[in-house]
Parts: structure tokens; sequence; C-alpha cells
């Protein structure tokens, strides 16, 4: 039983390879809106654009960071209006975090708010 599910997974993972290969060719340049170009990732069918958005100080503790009103403005002018589809975040943004004006999470959670106030469900 053992072997079969071994054979089965690769099957599987040769299926997906093939299937991936056949989306387009890697860093392909799928469409441009408002001059962003966006390019496929690998051979898969994700779709990535040339720049992304950085949010280690969204919403933190440093005394310029930019707060959750410019934060949802920044959203709005490179996801909405010029194509930027690609978010750098991790779970211990915002740097610093305080524990008091600023928590880790924090950025997350403005996107998950912005998302939602958009009316934007992925």
């Amino acid at each position: 039983s053992g072997n079969n599910n071994a054979a089965y997974a690769a099957d599987n993972s040769n299926a997906e390879v093939n299937n991936n290969a056949n989306k387009g060719p890697t860093n392909e340049v799928v469409k441009s809106v408002d001059g962003m170009r966006q390019r496929r990732l690998g051979g898969s069918d994700i779709v990535v654009s040339e720049l992304g958005l950085g949010t280690q100080r969204w919403i933190s503790a440093d005394y310029n960071a930019p707060n959750k009103d410019q934060v949802f403005d920044f959203m709005d002018k490179a996801i909405l209006k010029s194509g930027v589809n690609l978010i750098d975040t991790a779970e211990q943004y915002p740097i610093p975090s305080d524990g008091k004006g600023a928590s880790e999470g924090d950025s997350e959670l403005a996107i998950g708010e912005w998302m939602k106030s958009r009316n934007l469900h992925k």
C-alpha cells in the first residue's frame, strides 16, 4: 500500500508540473495596468506585479510611520489604480511594535480592513 501511495504522489506531482508548464512561459508579461507590468511567476497561472508594497513599517511605533489612513491611500493608488498585486507582509509586522500603539500583526489587520472596506474577497 505504501508503494502505491508513493507512485500516486509521483504521478500527481508530475501532473501538477505539466499543468503549470501549460500556463505560459516563465516571466511572460501577461498584462499592464497604468504602466505596471504583471508577469507570470514560473510557468504557473500566478501573475505578480513587477513592484510590490512593503508593509514593514505600516502603522508602527516609529516616529514617522504611515498611519492607517495613509496606508489605505497607498493601497488605493497602488492596488486599485496602478495594478500592484504583490504585498510583502509578515506576522511580526509592523516593526517596531511597542505593544501599546503598534502590535505585531497590525499591518496584516490593516490590509484585511482595507480589503473588507473595498469589498475585495481575495
